[in-house]
């Protein structure tokens, strides 16, 4: 299917009283799990990749952004659901230009060592590149606690989004969907967190523009369905994505004897093939999540 914008995608979100999922990938198997996902519950879907982690000074193994994109923009046209590629929160200015021109749909720049003004400066530019070409602006006026995977526990200060400042924030950069603080955080699963829902509602009342939830993995599955129906359009999973992976891995792995065939166990694709095994788990999650996005989903 030919690649849908951002914006056609929560539109249709809007009217049918659903979220779309962005699910992050890393690599080949973690975006055909979503794809696959997205496929068997009929579902429209955000692929993308981390903005924060590709550009890190601290990687040591760089990978160009061409490469992730033509491998995003090339799993959308196989897919028969309407999809979006994402270059998500990055505080790389540099790569999230790269990004608009490599046909990423949305973008996102984020800086949380920003102060509010500098971080409406740096946005309202990335908006008026992105907007020159058709592509979708997502921004938040103050960063999610946790966004660099520290936390342990809960923070003191959540954050909170406040409604004028929020107001501010869009009119004055044009973003195309604005990500809120509602009582979540980076928590990765370390403990489940409950949403502020009245602040959700007041919120949607306030704002014109899409409203967009990070750090979905750690919030009560009953207050982000609430959130959904009061007005959230798009969420956001990372953390326990990979955590899915991983421990899928690691219990294929752990179960592969001494006198294993290598090319059976990396890459066959096969029973024993231990990436295909977090593959298939990773995929079984996604498809868990999208269906509490749009639970009123019927099947074609």
């Amino acid at each position: 299917m030919p690649l849908a914008s951002f914006n056609d995608l929560m539109s249709d979100a809007q009217r049918g009283g659903y979220a779309v999922g962005y699910f992050e990938s890393w690599n080949l198997e973690s975006l055909l799990a979503v794809c696959d996902a997205a496929e068997a519950t009929h579902s429209p879907v955000l692929l993308g990749f981390s903005g924060i982690y590709l550009p890190h000074p601290d990687r040591i193994v760089h990978e160009p952004l061409s490469l992730y994109s033509a491998l995003g923009l090339e799993a959308i046209h196989r897919l028969s659901v309407p999809a979006c590629l994402v270059f998500n929160e990055s505080p790389d200015f540099e790569w999230v230009l790269e990004a608009i021109k490599l046909g990423f749909g949305l973008v996102m720049f984020s800086d949380e060592t920003l102060s509010f003004d500098g971080q409406v400066e740096k946005v309202r530019s990335v908006v008026k590149k992105a907007h020159a070409t058709g592509v979708a602006v997502e921004g938040e006026g103050v960063s999610l606690p946790g966004v660099g995977g520290e936390l342990l526990a809960m923070p003191d200060d959540l954050h909170l989004t406040d409604p004028d400042r929020a107001l501010d924030f869009i009119q004055r950069t044009g973003v195309d969907a604005f990500a809120v603080n509602v009582g979540q955080a980076h928590l990765h699963g370390r403990r489940r967190v409950r949403l502020n829902l009245p602040l959700v509602a007041n919120l949607k009342q306030a704002l014109k523009v899409p409203l967009v939830l990070h750090g979905a993995t750690s919030v009560d599955f009953d207050d982000l369905s609430e959130a959904i129906h009061l007005g959230i359009s798009k969420v956001n999973v990372g953390s326990a994505l990979k955590r899915t992976y991983f421990e899928a891995v690691r219990k294929a792995a752990i179960q592969v004897g001494d006198d294993y065939n290598p090319y059976e166990v990396i890459g066959s694709g096969q029973a024993g093939d231990v990436l295909t095994a977090g593959r298939l788990a990773l995929q079984k999650m996604v498809e868990d999540w999208m269906r509490v996005f749009k639970p009123e989903r019927k099947q074609p």
